[in-house]
């Protein structure tokens, strides 16, 4: 820039002093008189002049120009940008060194932010190849809680357009958000650490359910904090695991469970656990002779209950088999409709007996539109789609199991058609296995009874042939000591303290061969067949009278008695005074074991088959690890004691057709519990 100036310096020197000799041989010859040189000059002189002012402003406007392209040009560096000043005319080859600086700088940024530039793009290409080919769906939330961001995983899960979520609260998004999800957000908030919750239900407003591992996370953007959530679906992992666990459970279930509808609520648990087969309803139905009757049914009742269920599902970790029937409050409108369903499978045509009869899987799309439904299955079902599938063993049906998604009106797709079929096949073998075994059980049953009955027997044979040998025995003796006692006892004797002493043995002697004539005549009664005249007695009755032919007893010892009758108990075929030789021989066991001050109390009820009759003291209960041992003939702890009162009471009951079992209180004493069944 200073040559430049420099040099327009020296040309505007040059024409001013051209001019200054101009102007002077122009005086000189103008005093001189010499005119046409005067013209001449004079117009050389003009020019010199305009074309020297011209040259001053003409550099003085482009070096104007030149100063505003180079603030151009640094403007745009402030900007980090570099840009070719148009400001510059293109005539001028040469610019002065400073601007030429610049565009050699500024070319060679431009180089160096193009080639990062084309890195930048690079890593924004990849990172948004990886964010949006992620298998997890994630969402940005600000600090308020609201959506920033979503993957296009998220929308196309839960069939979202991206206007529809942005800026909404999470809660705006799901219709309901778990209690661990709200609660994961809030502790990643306060503690800024990674929260990761696994196995957590979500459902969105387009009723959209999924089983899903959340990691929830903290991040800073521009100084404020933001939460990421990703979402990773195990929806399908978990329900191919439960499978297989799940009837691995079930095959355990029949072994040890009792009653077969804890393993038909264990079967359908598995068809509605958002871990299983993740269906909203089950039912399920069995062939009974002509008949498929309703047997059991899992699901909600209302939308509502359907959101509690799925809200507590994630922190109820037990398995099917750990859930208790009684346990489920929801559902029960439905499952009163199911059990009280009963089809003919010789009358009815529905599409339920279809099922059955063809073996066939049916899936309904629209129920109200399709002719092979019948009102009695509309009203049971109320919902347009459902899957039906039977049960099969060994090519023949047993029954089926009828399945929707009624609160979440997701359809149901062929995996879910596929995986219910698969799983209806290993349930039917499952409740066959169950029915196997509760028939081998029953004929178990049956043949431990008849066990028993022929100990029992071969018990009373051995106690008869026993009572025989010892009235043949005995008795004789016995007659004859007693005899000779009551002798003794009435001779004449002189009052002294010898004859008193006679006396007193001979009653010894007289009270012992009464003892024992009673011990032999018990043995004998209970050997004998009983002769029972039986009518219909009320059992309250009997025991009241027990009760008062023992008042004196009680007193003696200063026990309380307390009597719980029930009201309204149904009258019992029996005989009178075999039951009351029952409630004497028990109160009289109690009386004996129980120390002065206790109590004995005695209640009765009835449960509609059979009146109970329960007898407990505050005594020292029974010292056996079976307590029903003491209803063996001969049992006894007591030192005088023969050991046939219990088996007495237990032969009698038993000759009613009822049962009694013995057990020790939790805060001590002993229980007796009789059951006498309540005539048809």
């Amino acid at each position: 820039m200073k040559s430049s100036v420099f040099r327009s310096l020296i040309l505007l020197i040059s024409d001013a002093i051209l001019a200054f000799i101009l102007f002077y041989f122009y005086f000189r010859f103008h005093i001189i008189g010499a005119d046409i040189l005067d013209y001449l000059i004079g117009i050389v002189v003009v020019f010199i002049i305009a074309r020297g002012l011209l040259f001053f402003i003409g550099s003085a406007f482009f070096y104007r120009r030149k100063i505003n392209a180079i603030r151009e040009v640094i403007a745009e560096f402030k900007k980090g940008k570099f840009i070719q000043p148009n400001s510059i005319p293109v005539v001028y080859n040469e610019f002065d060194e400073i601007l030429k600086e610049l565009i050699t700088v500024g070319r060679h940024l431009e180089s160096i932010v193009s080639s990062q530039k084309k890195e930048i793009d690079s890593f924004i290409e990849l990172y948004n190849g990886i964010i949006f080919s992620m298998t997890s769906y994630f969402i940005v939330l600000g600090e308020d809680e609201r959506v920033l961001f979503a993957n296009d995983g998220f929308y196309k899960k839960f069939q979202f357009q991206r206007d529809e979520i942005y800026n909404k609260k999470i809660d705006d998004i799901f219709y309901f958000v778990n209690a661990r999800l709200k609660g994961g957000i809030a502790q990643v908030k306060l503690s800024g650490k990674t929260v990761v919750l696994e196995k957590t239900h979500l459902l969105t407003l387009n009723k959209v359910s999924i089983i899903a591992d959340i990691k929830i996370s903290n991040i800073v953007v521009k100084e404020s904090n933001q939460i990421i959530i990703i979402i990773d679906d195990v929806t399908k992992k978990l329900r191919n695991d439960y499978q297989i666990s799940l009837m691995s459970q079930i095959s355990e279930s029949i072994q040890k469970d009792d009653e077969i509808e804890r393993v038909l609520f264990t079967i359908l648990t598995g068809v509605t656990s958002g871990a299983g087969l993740g269906f909203n309803r089950a039912m399920l139905f069995l062939v009974e002779d002509a008949y498929l009757a309703g047997k059991m049914a899992v699901g909600p009742d209302s939308f509502e209950e359907a959101i509690e269920i799925w809200t507590a599902a994630s922190s109820d970790v037990r398995s099917a088999t750990e859930i208790v029937p009684d346990e489920i409050k929801a559902g029960i409108n439905l499952f009163n409709r199911v059990l009280n369903a009963r089809y003919s499978l010789i009358k009815n045509s529905s599409i339920f007996i279809r099922s059955v009869m063809k073996k066939e899987t049916i899936h309904v799309y629209d129920m109200w539109h399709d002719d092979r439904v019948n009102q009695d299955i509309r009203e049971l079902m109320d919902v347009k789609e459902f899957l039906i599938v039977p049960l099969i063993v060994v090519n023949r049906a047993i029954g089926l199991i009828v399945a929707d998604n009624k609160f979440n009106n997701a359809p149901i797709g062929k995996e879910s058609s596929e995986l219910l079929s698969i799983f209806a096949a290993q349930a039917a073998m499952s409740i066959e296995s169950y029915t196997n075994l509760d028939t081998l059980r029953n004929e178990m049953q049956k043949l431990s009874e008849r066990q028993e009955a022929i100990v029992e027997s071969e018990k009373f044979a051995a106690v008869g042939r026993i009572a025989a040998h010892m009235a043949h025995e005995i008795r004789n003796p016995l007659v004859t000591m007693g005899g000779y006692a009551r002798r003794i006892m009435q001779l004449p004797k002189e009052k002294s303290k010898t004859s008193k002493k006679i006396d007193d043995s001979a009653e010894i002697i007289l009270k012992e061969c009464e003892r024992l004539e009673k011990t032999l005549s018990n043995v004998m009664d209970f050997s004998r067949p009983s002769k029972f005249i039986k009518e219909f007695n009320n059992m309250n009755d009997i025991i009241s009278d027990t009760v008062s032919l023992l008042k004196n007893t009680f007193q003696e010892k200063k026990l309380k008695v307390e009597l719980d009758f029930g009201t309204d108990i149904p009258l019992v075929k029996s005989d009178f005074n075999q039951m009351k030789q029952v409630m004497l021989n028990l109160l009289q066991n109690s009386i004996d074991a129980t120390p002065t001050g206790g109590s004995i109390s005695v209640k009765t009820e009835s449960d509609g088959d059979a009146i109970c009759i329960i007898l407990r003291d505050t005594g020292c209960g029974f010292a056996e690890e079976d307590p029903n041992a003491v209803f063996e003939p001969f049992y006894s702890t007591k030192v005088s004691g023969v050991g046939l009162g219990l088996a007495i009471v237990k032969k009698i009951i038993k000759d009613h057709d009822g049962s009694i079992k013995a057990r020790n209180r939790n805060r001590g004493g002993a229980e007796f519990a009789i059951r006498l069944p309540i005539p048809g």
